[in-house]
Parts: C-alpha cells; structure tokens; sequence
C-alpha cells in the first residue's frame, strides 16, 4: 500500500513537470470535486494549456485502460473540461480508440521521466529487504523462556521434517490440526506473521532449534566451569 501511494506521488510530480514544460500551466493538484455535500472524486491535476484549453488530467504510473479512459472523461464532463490522461502508454489498442473516441489527450510519459526518484527506490529496497528476510528466516527469534514444551515440539518437528504433512504424522496430529498451531505461534509473534513456504518455516524453526542447543552447550560449559571456581576455591 505505501509503495502503490509513494509512486503515485511521484507519477503525479513527474506528470507536472512533463506538462509544465509542454507549455501548460498547472492550476490545481489532488481536487477534491464535492457533489450535494458528498465528495465524488479526485482529480489529479487541473491545468491549462497554452492555447488557454482547461484540462481534467488523470494520472497512471502505468498504462492507461479503457475504462481509466472512460473516467478521466466522466470525471472532466462533470467539472466541464477536457479530459487527458498522462500515462506511461496504453494498455491495448481498444484503450487507443476508446481515447480517440471520447476525445481523450493521451500524454505519455517518456522513459526519461520514468527514472525511479529517491522515494520509490526506499520503498522497493525495503520491501525487497523485508521479503528477504522473511523467506531465508532472518527474524527476531523469540526467547525460549516465553515458548511452552508443546509449542517447542511443534517448532522442533517442523525443522526435522521435510513437508507440513511429515511435521504433523510426527506430531500425531491433522494438518488442520497443525495449521492451527502455526497460527497461535503467528499470534505469539513466534512465527513470523507473512505467510511463508515451508522451506522458510523449517528455516526457520532450524534456526529457533540451533538456538536453543546452543544455549543449552553454554548452560552446560557454565555449569563446568562454576564448578572448577570452586574446586579451585
């Protein structure tokens, strides 16, 4: 969601300077048109050509569609302007005779403006990011005071298993059965809440298991090692 709205923002600022520099004048931003009290819809940009034309403008940051060429010109009858639509290009040839025909402006956005600006980039880095690390199990692991025996069971079963239905024989339990489990794990935040392969999951738990054995081992050493103090003591 934030990414769609963030590229919307930045199709509209690259649209603006397409037009400005095409000799229009940009009159108003995001117009919020209000019929009877009721707010009816959102116009992109309202501009003003050189020829002194006003312009209903929608804005696509991908390619325009009929019925995108349907609105912009439903939109621009009720404000009594002309429609346009700034787009990347056009989906198909029906969008290009339904623009003909409802005598929409096609502006296509060239490959130049279309470079991604500073804000796009974050969100595509960090969404990218964040798929990563949750396919490949890079999460906060929780702490395994806060698991009980059975949901440590669980945990264990699925990184020793090679499916959701060899995890849930070994527990002895439906997959429906362990489905649920999964749940109240995500619920816990145990697991982490996407949805994830179990390929990922197992990765997972691996992870979660390795930890606990690991802090056992150190249990262990220090045990050992309080010991020896004092023995030595």
């Amino acid at each position: 969601m934030a990414g769609s709205k963030v590229r919307g923002q930045s199709s509209e600022r690259i649209a603006r300077t397409v037009l400005t520099r095409l000799g229009f004048e940009i009159l108003e931003t995001n117009k919020r048109v209000v019929i009877e009290g009721s707010e009816a819809f959102e116009v992109d940009i309202i501009a003003v050509s050189p020829d002194g034309e006003k312009y209903c403008v929608e804005v696509k940051s991908g390619l325009g569609s009929v019925s995108d060429m349907r609105q912009v010109y439903a939109d621009s009858k009720v404000l009594d302007l002309k429609p346009m639509m700034v787009c990347k290009g056009l989906a198909d040839d029906a969008a290009a005779v339904i623009a003909r025909e409802l005598g929409v402006k096609v502006v296509p956005l060239s490959e130049y403006y279309l470079l991604l600006e500073p804000e796009e980039l974050e969100v595509i880095l960090r969404n990218t990011v964040q798929e990563v690390l949750n396919e490949y199990g890079f999460y906060p692991l929780p702490t395994l005071e806060s698991l009980k025996e059975e949901e440590f069971m669980v945990i264990k079963e699925i990184a020793n298993a090679s499916s959701f239905a060899d995890a849930a024989k070994a527990l002895d339990m439906s997959i429906d059965d362990l489905g649920h489990k999964i749940g109240e794990l995500r619920a816990k935040r145990t697991f982490p809440r996407q949805q994830q392969s179990f390929e990922a999951m197992k990765r997972f738990s691996e992870n979660l298991v390795n930890r606990y054995h690991l802090l056992h081992r150190l249990e262990i050493i220090e045990k050992c090692l309080k010991r020896i103090e004092e023995k030595l003591d």
